[in-house]
Parts: structure tokens; C-alpha cells; sequence
């Protein structure tokens, strides 16, 4: 798994190893000064943002939906992004949908800093800390195939998100990709030094990790989602629609022994005030988000429809403009964080 570095300013550039029991692997991570979240959206040519910094900062969201085109080549395309920081998490949402030759873009993109003292009854300078995460999601995307004209090939849309997971320099990260092709297939890919069991991306994970006793350890959870329709800007009369629902939890610490594995007795304090003992993964329910996103994803077919009957009634026909497109659109300003090679 290779992901390039994002530009941040002032960063720390930090080459380490991937360690956490499940594999090994190579990193640089560049760790932002403070918490932060922040969106991006673009539908019918009109963008907006917005974000904030800090762990205590409020959630975050943006969306765009606009209606363009004239009789007979609607253009119609929505997109959402949001994002939450919570004690010990960080999660978000994203959609993008369309309908008619228009496109959409949509990025979420959200980082929990903490930092994590251990302390225990040993004279040892280091421990071993056994920790799990929950890594929680769930996405879809569709596109209309019958509506495409015929000969048409290449991607349409893609959905992505990446998920990375630090205690004292020490990283596990997740990343799926989805491409959506013209043809109405999905393509789904799966990148992680830390797969669950059966290769599931989604699941608890266990770990374990060395860190000094005593001392303050950085505690990272960081996540990033984008998501594309429409990459031609075909007017197929066709509707692709992406939902993305998934978040990174910290899920408790269950021991800390010895480096030998004897038990210790110990005590743990954080930076922010997270009790790090506890889970912070919720019940599986739709986040507020989701129902949100949904309404954006419909409003494209609800008015494209309109106005293909308004244009049928008038005589008015569809002009389809027919382009091969292949390979992924890169988002300008849009990169990951991590710069990573699996071992």
C-alpha cells in the first residue's frame, strides 16, 4: 500500500515502523499540530467547505445540490461531506449522486490527537498495552446502466476511504477503494497492514504494542473518505449515488503486562480527559448524516425525472453526449496524510 503525503503545514514528518501485532510494515505519518476536520463539496460547477480545529470542536458538515441544464439536457447533481470528533473517534459521511451529464465530488476528512500516560506497579521502563479499535462502515453505489448509450466504457464514480490507527508511533491502517464503471459494475479493493478475520475490513482489532511507562505517548485516529460521480460527464440520463457511514473507535484497554507478560496493576490518564479503559464505539445505528445524504441522493432523480416528462410532453429529446473515459480523476488538494509500504 503506497499513499502520498498530504501537505500540511508544519507537519511532523515521523518514519516508523508499523508494529501492532498483526503484521509489519514501514510508515511516515505527518501529524497535524491539533485535531481538525474538514469537508469538501462540489455539485453543478458550485463548491463549499468548511471546517474547524481542535478535539473539542463541534461536528462538522457541508453540501451542495444544484440544478443546471436546459430543456431536454438536464443536469442535475448533488454531494454531502461530514465529519465528527468524538472522545476517542473520529467518523463522517460523504454522497455524491447525479443525474443528466452533470458531476459531483465530495471529501471528508478528520484527525483525533490525544496523548496516553500508562503507569504501573514495576520498575521496568517499558510495558506491553493490549488495546482493541472498532472500525465500523457501510457504503453503496449504483448507476442506472440502461440509461448509458451503448458503447459507453470506462469509470464513473468512485468511493474511497482510509482509516489509520497510531499509539507511540506505532500504526495500523485501513483503506477501500470502490469504482464504479459506466456498465453499472462496482469494482471493490481492500488495502490494510491489519485485516480482521476472513480478510474483513470492517470489524473489533486487537493489539498490542510497547510504550514507555510513565510517559506521555501520542494516540492518533485519523480518517479520510472522497467520493466522484460521473467522471465524463455523460448525460447518460442515468443516477449514480454513493453513501459512506463509517468510523474509527477506540474500544478499550483490556491489560498491560510485563514484557514478559506478567500482569501489572496500572493506571491510565489522557491528555484530553478520555478514560482510554473505556470503549468510545457506539451502537450500530445510521448516523443523523445518513439521512441527510439520503435526501440529497434522491433530489437528482425526483427532478431529473421531472424534467424528462416536461421534455417528453414538449417533444423535446435528449442529447447524449457519448465519451470513452477510463482510469481514476484525481481531487486537487485532496491527498492522505500517510505515506505507507507494506513490508
Amino acid at each position: 500500500m503506497k499513499i502520498t503525503a498530504h501537505q500540511w503545514p508544519g507537519r511532523l514528518l515521523i518514519a516508523v515502523p508499523l508494529t501492532l501485532c498483526m503484521g509489519l510494515a514501514q510508515a511516515q505519518f505527518n501529524r497535524p499540530p491539533d485535531s481538525f476536520q474538514s469537508v469538501l463539496v462540489t455539485a453543478g460547477g458550485q463548491t463549499q467547505s468548511d471546517g474547524s480545529t481542535g478535539a473539542g470542536t463541534t461536528p462538522t458538515s457541508a453540501s451542495a445540490a444544484v440544478i443546471g441544464g436546459g430543456p431536454g439536457e438536464p443536469a442535475v447533481s448533488s454531494a454531502f461531506a461530514g465529519t465528527t470528533l468524538g472522545p476517542g473517534s473520529v467518523s463522517g459521511s460523504i454522497g455524491t449522486a447525479f443525474a443528466g451529464p452533470a458531476t459531483a465530488s465530495a471529501s471528508a476528512e478528520a484527525y483525533f490527537g490525544d496523548g496516553l500516560t500508562v503507569t504501573a506497579n514495576t520498575s521496568d521502563a517499558f510495558a506491553r498495552i493490549y488495546f482493541s479499535v472498532a472500525l465500523l462502515g457501510t457504503s453503496e453505489t449504483f448507476l442506472d446502466s440502461t440509461a448509458v448509450p451503448p458503447g459507453t466504457n470506462g469509470n464513473a464514480g468512485d468511493l474511497n476511504s482510509l482509516f489509520v490507527m497510531g499509539i507511540d508511533d506505532h500504526f495500523a491502517a485501513w483503506e477501500t477503494k470502490k469504482t464504479l464503471r459506466y456498465d453499472g459494475s462496482t469494482t471493490l479493493e481492500r488495502f490494510y497492514n491489519n485485516g480482521g478475520p476472513d480478510d474483513r475490513t470492517y470489524g473489533v482489532f486487537e493489539f498490542s504494542a510497547q510504550i514507555p511507562l510513565g510517559q506521555e505517548v501520542p494516540l492518533d485516529l485519523y480518517m479520510l473518505l472522497t467520493s466522484d460521480a460521473n467522471f465524463g460527464g455523460l448525460s447518460t440520463n442515468g443516477a449514480a449515488y454513493t453513501d459512506e457511514s463509517p468510523g474509527l473507535f477506540w474500544n478499550g484497554i483490556s491489560k498491560v503486562t510485563t514484557m514478559d507478560g506478567s500482569l501489572l496493576s496500572y493506571s491510565v490518564s489522557s491528555r484530553t480527559g478520555v478514560n482510554y479503559l473505556l470503549s468510545a464505539a457506539p451502537m450500530v445505528t445510521p448516523e443523523p448524516a445518513t439521512w441527510v445524504l439520503a435526501v440529497l441522493g434522491l433530489a437528482p432523480l425526483v427532478v431529473w425525472r421531472r424534467r424528462a416528462l416536461r421534455a417528453a410532453a414538449s417533444g423535446v429529446g435528449d442529447a447524449a453526449a457519448v465519451s470513452d473515459t477510463g482510469g481514476t480523476q484525481a481531487r486537487p488538494g485532496v491527498q492522505p496524510r500517510l505515506e505507507a509500504q507494506a513490508a
